[in-house]
């Protein structure tokens, strides 16, 4: 069936390609390209295929590719794959994101949003596509079903960005999303949320972690709130020196 739909996809016209993926059932088709995926056989040239036959401008073939696309996610975070093929799926997923509709950028954000308020990110190769979909949703011009209301996609990244600080990190993860959110196109409010909640998190790392973490804060504070982040690390390390001399005091 693999070699099926990749030689459809050679064709000219993807008018087969997508009559053929119609009549497949979804969790048939993502179930084919797990194994692929997992066997390290081609999965990049039926992922190209399958996108190419799930036109956006179509309700079935944007559902189909939703689908796919967080199957995707799911994969490259599960382990299971070669690091070649899993940074091929990642590549092709980057490219991808800015051709969902906005409906679909918002879905594919709280996926990402919901997995690292559970700590249910395997490896966190997958966080790389999260500043892509948060960008293509600023960049979207309609006005989003967000909640009860209606939102634009400035606003909705906005909802996402509070969600996502107002929630727990998983230790692992804290230096990874400090980095993300370089690339996020942020407003000096979420610039500031971002860094405090950033700041928070140093009491709960382990000391051989906080250097690439305060790395990863000064990057991310020449976007703003240098100050601020200045400000908290230093207090993090005159408490920590403290704590050190009240411990050296005891001991003595």
């Amino acid at each position: 069936m693999d070699q099926k739909i990749i030689s459809l996809a050679a064709e000219k016209t993807p008018d087969r390609l997508q009559k053929f993926l119609q009549t497949l059932k979804e969790d048939d088709l993502a179930n084919l390209l797990q194994n692929q995926a997992v066997r390290g056989k081609a999965a990049g040239a039926l992922l190209r295929a399958i996108f190419k036959g799930s036109p956006c401008s179509e309700e079935a073939g944007a559902l189909r590719r939703l689908k796919i696309y967080i199957c995707c996610i799911h994969l490259v975070e599960s382990g299971d794959l070669q690091k070649e093929v899993a940074s091929e799926i990642i590549g092709l997923l980057m490219l991808e994101a800015h051709n969902f509709p906005g409906s679909f950028l918002v879905k594919l954000a709280k996926e990402f949003v919901g997995a690292i308020k559970e700590g249910s990110l395997t490896n966190g190769k997958s966080l790389e596509l999260l500043p892509i979909i948060l960008t293509a949703l600023v960049a979207n011009k309609e006005n989003l079903d967000y909640g009860k209301g209606e939102l634009s996609g400035e606003e909705c990244k906005k909802q996402l960005i509070n969600t996502l600080c107002s929630g727990r990190w998983d230790q692992q993860y804290v230096v990874q999303l400090t980095s993300m959110f370089k690339d996020v196109p942020l407003t000096a409010e979420e610039v500031e949320f971002v860094v405090e909640k950033v700041l928070r998190m140093f009491g709960k790392l382990n000391l051989q972690e906080i250097p690439p973490l305060v790395y990863q804060l000064l990057v991310l504070s020449s976007k703003g709130s240098r100050r601020r982040a200045l400000e908290g690390i230093i207090a993090f390390f005159n408490e920590l020196d403290k704590r050190h001399n009240e411990e050296q005091s005891g001991d003595e």
